[in-house]
């Protein structure tokens, strides 16, 4: 495999993609952050946003604006995260539609948290989610392996559906081929057709050198990046 310190040479995304989406669970989040920071770093006006929760930002924020808002910050600042104030909370909502239009069709690039994990390491989505716009031409299906070793039940949102789609008790322990099934059997209808993806396997950095070996080997067939948003390093088979 290939080390990489940039997400984007790690994902290899086309590059006209204008609208990137981030489902699953295990740091779905922080991805869009770094992400965000590499393009605009490269020049790109990018834009942050949700389908459906997210944690409020604490800078950068655009939160209840108009369109002509929105988009006046980009220009000033090259990042928005914008949103409403509709969950109350500590969380954000997504913008209106007729907004979400405007602004998505204006900024350079586009992220979007397309999904909700209740902060666990693992998902299995229940019905209606997750909730990709029709703009995303990539799609990024999260993990954290963080869960290896532990319950289902612990650390896995939407246990009951996991539980089905393995066809197991949720008090099972996930193992490296348990996380592998999770995200191939909850999220691989999500990656085909003529939207092109990846699966990233956040956390490695937990795991010792046998155990990515059998994750690499339960994941063998598919587009995936191991690595480690804590540490900054990302993995891919060349």
């Amino acid at each position: 495999m290939k080390k990489f310190d940039c997400l984007i040479r790690a994902f290899r995304f086309p590059e006209d993609v204008r609208c990137i989406c981030a489902v699953g669970a295990g740091g779905k989040t922080g991805l869009l952050y770094w992400l965000a920071q590499e393009y605009r770093e490269a020049g790109r006006k990018v834009l942050l946003a949700t389908t459906t929760k997210m944690f409020l930002p604490k800078e950068n924020q655009v939160l209840d604006g108009t369109a002509e808002e929105i988009l006046g910050y980009l220009d000033r600042e090259g990042f928005a995260v914008a949103g409403t104030t509709i969950c109350g909370g500590e969380k954000m909502g997504p913008l209106p539609l007729e907004i979400w239009r405007t602004v998505s069709s204006k900024a350079d690039l586009v992220l979007v948290e397309a999904d909700g994990s209740r902060r666990l390491p693992l998902k299995v989505p229940g019905p209606g989610e997750p909730v990709i716009p029709p703009e995303c031409d990539f799609l990024i299906v999260v993990e954290g392996m963080s869960g290896i070793g532990r319950p289902l039940s612990e650390v896995c949102h939407r246990t009951a559906q996991a539980a089905g789609v393995l066809e197991c008790r949720e008090s099972q322990t996930v193992t490296e081929e348990t996380a592998a099934r999770i995200a191939r059997r909850g999220y691989q209808k999500f990656l085909t057709g003529k939207r092109t993806g990846c699966y990233f396997m956040n956390q490695i950095d937990v795991l010792g050198v046998s155990q990515r070996e059998r994750l690499a080997k339960a994941m063998a067939g598919t587009g995936v990046v191991y690595g480690s948003l804590k540490e900054r390093y990302y993995l891919r088979e060349i």
